[in-house]
């Protein structure tokens, strides 16, 4: 696999922004793409919805890249919220690695975006 099997598209949204991932998250391309996703957040912004509704696979790297990124955004004082239907694969993951404890995991974005808003 190479770093094309996954797409970082962001937008902003008030004072926070949304960066949506598709695609697949693993060892090939997790470090790459934590990268886009880091540097799509400006540092002017109060916090960010990482939407990984269109990602069908994470691996433990790539697991592993985003505990870090949200250790670098609240290092900075930025919130960070994800977004995955509940059901799907990668949130069966997260769930099983605990993600939750370092970034709140919604079903939805309008979910996320009013969490972040609170």
């Amino acid at each position: 696999m190479t770093d094309s099997n996954a797409v970082v598209e962001s937008e902003p949204h008030g004072d926070h922004v949304v960066v949506r991932v598709s695609g697949e998250l693993d060892v090939f391309n997790a470090e790459s793409t934590t990268k886009e996703i880091e540097q799509a957040i400006p540092t002017e912004s109060h916090g960010a919805v990482v939407d990984l509704t269109a990602v069908g696979f994470l691996d433990s790297t790539a697991i592993r890249k985003l505990f870090g990124l949200t250790t670098r955004l609240a290092e900075h004082r930025q919130r960070i919220v994800v977004v995955t239907p509940n059901g799907s694969t990668v949130h069966r993951t997260l769930q099983l690695v605990d993600f939750a404890r370092t970034a709140p995991i919604h079903d939805t974005l309008d979910e996320a975006l009013e969490a972040l808003a609170s």
